[in-house]
């Protein structure tokens, strides 16, 4: 294959980091991009791994003009059992802090920087057809005349950037695996409400489900992630359940106590979901499309990213090796992001660092030659997780071996 056009469907921060990449290297690119309506998008907190992304890609000044500094992450699981993860504690060859992002300035800065790279933005829905007999597929006529000659015929590959609309998966049959939990994400900003520390992102245990608070310039975005089951109890529209769950909720009624809702609420339910194939013939998948696990430690952005920064690479090379080889990498990470998703709801992820503290303050002299012991679950919150398979075996071990040793299920997320 010689890849020297590629068409990507939708605009969002994995489709605009493909893009720029691209372009730098003389691939002509387009994006077919539906401007979105509503302002609030999960993902509004990133990772310090995201940092070197948007270095790479000349963006990060910008980024930090509009947004919150990010030192660290918090996570309350109970009144008396809080854990804090600063940046600037972490081993992790990453930068030592990050970013809360309001996602509509986020995705204007990353679309316009692909504008910017002489990619071609056409705010339209792309039409895409299957080739019979073939596991390719080609732009509609008509899409392709959008274009305006950007290409001199059909685009050599068309990759899919779509997150939960799913565009060529459901064009193409292509199953989606669906992850154990059916919880439902409700989500609006406020105007205030209660901080452990300032920047940080709040992961909350809540009577049902879990909460995030992610502070921003001016508000809090205050998400709430319950199993299904539990909603109708709180009233009969979104709104009505979420400021509900905040007057109701044991926990939330308490850091939310006196905020104000800014905004309408957004809602997504069943999320968690991984395409069985993410590369063919002709195209790839990228970002959500390609798998989507849960909102929880901020890692949606970062792989769609990190994803992105690996199918340019991958376009670049352009041998069918290299497609596959991408396809086992996102699965690897993804799977690796779900365990540690898992061992979060059912109290193992926690369990183990509880156990790993009583065992640091009884042997402090191997804690102390050893740091990544102690490392390991720090560096879930800076998005190194996933990336060395030596801490990603370490931290599971370690993990299972705690499950035995306390009782994990007190911090359960149920």
């Amino acid at each position: 294959m010689n890849i020297k056009t590629v068409v990507i469907l939708g605009g969002g921060p994995a489709a605009c980091t493909l893009a720029v990449l691209l372009a730098r290297k003389g691939v002509r690119a387009a994006i077919f991009h539906v401007p979105k309506q509503a302002t609030l998008i999960v993902g509004e907190s990133t990772v310090p791994a995201i940092v070197p992304i948007l270095r790479l890609l000349g963006v990060e000044d910008e980024v930090r003009s509009y947004s919150e500094f990010k030192p660290g992450a918090t996570v309350n699981m109970s009144p008396t059992q809080n854990f804090y993860f600063h940046f600037g504690d972490v081993y992790s060859g990453l930068p030592r802090y990050a970013y809360n992002v309001p996602r509509d300035k986020f995705d204007a800065t990353l679309l316009n920087a692909a504008r910017k790279a002489g990619v071609k933005i056409i705010e339209a829905a792309a039409k895409v057809e299957k080739i019979p007999g073939t596991d390719k597929v080609k732009l509609s006529d008509e899409s392709l005349a959008t274009t305006e000659n950007h290409f001199p015929g059909q685009p050599d590959l068309i990759v899919d950037a779509t997150g939960r609309l799913r565009y060529l998966p459901k064009l193409l049959g292509i199953a989606g695996r669906e992850g154990g939990r059916k919880d439902t994400a409700l989500f609006a900003h406020v105007d205030q409400t209660k901080l452990d520390f300032k920047g940080h992102v709040h992961s909350t245990r809540l009577d049902h489900g879990w909460s995030w608070r992610i502070p921003l310039p001016g508000r809090v975005s205050v998400g709430i992630v319950i199993p299904s089951e539990h909603l109708p109890r709180f009233g009969a529209t979104k709104e009505e359940r979420y400021d509900n769950l905040l007057k109701q909720d044991s926990v939330l009624s308490k850091v939310t106590q006196g905020s104000k809702r800014l905004t309408p609420v957004m809602e997504h339910a069943n999320y968690q979901l991984v395409s069985e194939r993410i590369v063919g013939d002709n195209w790839a998948l990228v970002g959500d499309t390609a798998g989507f696990i849960d909102p929880v430690f901020s890692s949606g952005l970062l792989i769609g990213m990190r994803g992105a920064v690996l199918l340019a690479k991958t376009i670049r090379r352009s041998a069918p090796r290299d497609f596959q080889r991408y396809q086992q990498e996102i699965m690897r990470h993804l799977e690796v992001w779900h365990g540690i998703v898992d061992s979060y709801y059912d109290g193992r992820l926690f369990n183990a660092a509880v156990v790993g503290e009583r065992l640091k303050k009884k042997y402090p002299l191997i804690f102390k030659l050893m740091p990544y012991f102690e490392n390991n679950i720090f560096r879930i919150f800076t998005g190194a997780a996933s990336n060395s398979p030596f801490h990603v075996g370490m931290m599971r071990r370690f993990v299972t071996w705690s499950a035995g040793q306390e009782d994990h299920t007190a911090m359960r997320i149920y």
